[in-house]
């Protein structure tokens, strides 16, 4: 069992919300199509996750968790990544990942001082890959525990087995070696580890010891040797008579050095120009001139030949080009050795990775520095070609379909991509059609479609411009807040529109002959501008009203007009009522004076009662307000006592009396003069005006009545029926 763990955090902009992931762990497919082990059917009951509240504290968020993996396999050998998507529907993948071998034990078998501790044999219990946490060996000789630690030294008996374990695993236990004593088999062993791992071209020396016993009646020993891969114990292929190694192969072995009971001897075998058919189980055999010394080579030693390959991942989600290429081997680790790269063709530098912008008609390789061994190369596909469907104006409410192409091969998969801000995006959709049943206005925007073989290109932008009418028009006053008589006010009108719309202004639900695209602005706003305003939005596509704002002058009060109740002269102990108005805004306040502020009262309405002579006089009204104020002219109040009433009424009771005499004398002198023009034909007058004539006149001559009078009687009376 393996638990493998990981840490992550990302940015969140809000908080005091749960936040919301979900996770996966993966070892197939690719950031876009990940297969969930959850779900992997070679993992069926066996993995398990344990994730970790997520915690967010100043905009990021932390998180952990741990995948396990019970009854572990060798095929679970692989790297294993973590995938987590927030909320916010972005992706995020940890790479590189993390590396997982997993390893039998075996046991080696050496013998450590040949000349000084002949008999002794010291037994290692190794693993392909370095176990973690330095764990504890366990030895059992004969099925039994014999002890711990790392190595275990012995002195063979004959007949017997040995095999290790790690301390918590025992049913985990490496193959047995078979050790025999001084006077049985020989024994080969291969300093190296069981596994070398190199590169395709390259040169590799295999490396062994024997021993085997040491009998007099043969000395000197006569020792032969070979290395093979094919056959069986009883029937080999000598590698030096291999067709398939012809001319490859070496095979060196020195001396033979017997000391006691036991001889010693060592063999390299050389493989040149490695080939990955070269990949092969490699074991050592030989034999010695004794009857029995015919010894199998067991155990083995495993040659795994390897290609470079050069393996992208693409660190960052808004920016889908830009790549990291990582140079590995399919076995051992990589970057062991220092790596050169080549871009196009041409060296651009040295390292365990190169990062660079993917882009249409790049290749990249990269090879082991000494070596002249390249990786294949990889390609970047060709640009992909987009197109919109319908062309044209796209109006919100369609349908709308955009199309990527690319001459890659069948294999290639294509994402599309909306362009946020520079190298920042975000991915849409994946596939070759990304299709806007009913498009949005919100849809409007930058599009590009990225098209992946191995490494990935993209297409040229294509810009969506929806058209749309307008949205949420809004009428706004600048400066906003109390609006004063003179000052300078500007009218708004804005709205989400596309074309622009153009704008119609109402005052009152009245229209307005203002420019259709501009602010309005009153350079010195009046009253009279006062009134509620809206404006409303239209071009092609449709039409909006705006909200209404009620545009308020404030203005000083207006020249006050004044009237007093009654009206005309005053009695004195009578009760009299001034009154003051005036147009402002806000309404005016007022206050009244006496002569020059003798007398202060507040309000519209100023009322005296049981006036006196002393409270005659000149009156004026101020009218005031926040803005400002205006004072009326004087208004006079004369009050009059009783006594000088009585006179005054007197004087035009005579006046009315001397009138009266005057006109009944005048109607008696005007019959007078009547009844003399009848007796001599005269006439009479017809007017007041007349008789004030007619009596002046006789008034002042007198005589000239008596001439006149006397004239009359020359006019002589025409006969009856002539005139």
């Amino acid at each position: 069992m393996v638990d493998i763990s990981c840490t992550y955090e990302y940015a969140d902009n809000i908080q005091h919300e749960e936040a919301t992931v979900n996770s996966l762990w993966f070892t197939k497919g690719d950031k876009s199509q990940p297969v969930d082990l959850e779900h992997d059917t070679n993992y069926t009951g066996r993995v398990e996750y344990s994730c970790g509240e997520i915690h967010c504290q100043h905009l990021r968020c932390h998180g952990t968790c741990t995948l396990r993996i019970k009854d572990l396999r060798h095929s679970d050998s692989a790297v294993y990544k973590f995938r987590f998507t927030t909320r916010h529907a972005r992706q995020y993948t940890g790479d590189p990942g993390v590396t997982l071998s997993v390893t039998d034990l075996r046991v080696k078998v050496s013998i450590p001082s040949p000349v000084s501790s002949p008999d002794w044999t010291k037994l290692e219990c190794l693993s392909t890959c370095d176990l973690a946490g330095d764990p504890t060996y366990i030895w059992f000789r004969n099925g039994l525990n014999v002890g711990d630690g790392k190595w275990y030294w012995n002195q063979p008996e004959g007949g017997e087995i040995f095999s290790c374990a790690v301390e918590g695993y025992e049913d985990l236990r490496s193959p047995v070696v078979s050790l025999q004593g001084n006077n049985g088999e020989g024994t080969v062993t291969y300093p190296q580890s069981s596994l070398v791992c190199t590169l395709r071209g390259a040169t590799a020396d295999l490396d062994s010891t024997y021993e085997y016993p040491y009998d007099v009646q043969y000395n000197p020993t006569t020792v032969k040797t070979l290395w093979f891969t094919k056959g069986n114990k009883s029937q080999h292929t000598d590698l030096l008579s291999d067709a398939d190694y012809t001319g490859r192969v070496e095979s060196s072995c020195g001396e033979v050095s017997c000391t006691g009971s036991r001889c010693h001897g060592t063999c390299t075998l050389r493989i040149k120009d490695l080939r990955l058919t070269d990949s092969a189980t490699y074991k050592f055999r030989f034999t010695t001139n004794h009857p029995k010394g015919e010894y199998p080579g067991d155990p083995e030693m495993t040659l795994s030949v390897t290609d470079l390959q050069v393996k992208l991942y693409f660190p960052y989600a808004v920016d889908p080009t830009y790549a990291k290429l990582n140079c590995v081997k399919t076995c051992g680790q990589a970057g062991d050795t220092p790596y050169i790269w080549f871009k196009n063709g041409q060296n651009v530098g040295r390292g365990e990775h190169y990062m660079d912008y993917s882009q249409s008609g790049n290749n990249y390789s990269c090879a082991v520095e000494g070596y002249h061994l390249r990786s294949p190369l990889v390609y970047a596909p060709k640009t992909p070609s987009v197109t919109i469907s319908p062309s044209g104006e796209v109006e919100e409410g369609s349908s709308v379909t955009l199309s990527c192409s690319s001459d890659a091969n069948p294999g290639a998969t294509y994402t599309w991509f909306r362009l946020i801000t520079g190298h920042s995006s975000r991915e849409t959709k994946q596939g070759p059609y990304l299709v806007f049943r009913r498009i949005l206005s919100s849809d409007s925007g930058r599009y590009y479609c990225l098209v992946q073989t191995v490494l990935r290109t993209t297409s040229e932008l294509i810009n969506i411009m929806v058209k749309y009418g307008p949205k949420h028009a809004s009428a706004l006053p600048s400066p906003s807040g109390e609006i004063k008589e003179g000052s300078s006010v500007t009218l708004s009108c804005s709205s989400d529109a596309n074309p622009a719309a153009e704008y119609t202004w109402f005052k009152n639900n009245q229209p307005l002959l203002w420019e259709p695209s501009q602010p309005h602005t009153f350079p010195s706003v009046r009253p009279e501008d006062r009134g509620t305003y809206r404006c409303h939005a239209e071009n092609q596509y449709g039409q909006l009203g705006s909200n209404s704002i009620f545009m308020d002058v404030k203005y000083a009060p207006m020249t006050p007009s004044v009237t007093v109740s009654p009206s005309g002269e005053i009695e004195e102990g009578s009760s009299v009522t001034l009154s003051c108005s005036s147009d402002a805004n806000p309404a005016a306040e007022y206050t009244w004076f006496k002569d020059h502020g003798s007398v202060r009262k507040s309000g519209q309405n100023h009322t005296i009662t049981n006036i006196t002579s002393e409270l005659g006089g000149n009156y004026y009204c101020q009218a005031h307000n926040e803005i400002g104020h205006h004072d009326t002219t004087f208004l006079f109040i004369k009050v009059t006592s009783s006594s000088q009433r009585a006179m005054v009424a007197v004087t035009t009771i005579g006046f009315l009396l001397a009138t009266i005499l005057l006109l009944l004398a005048f109607l008696w002198m005007r019959r007078k003069r009547s009844s003399s023009k009848v007796c001599g034909q005269g006439g009479r007058p017809d007017t007041v005006e007349e008789v004030l004539a007619l009596n002046n006149h006789l008034a002042a001559a007198p005589e000239r009545e008596e001439i006149e009078e006397k004239d009359d009687f020359h006019y002589a009376i025409p006969p009856y029926g002539q005139h």
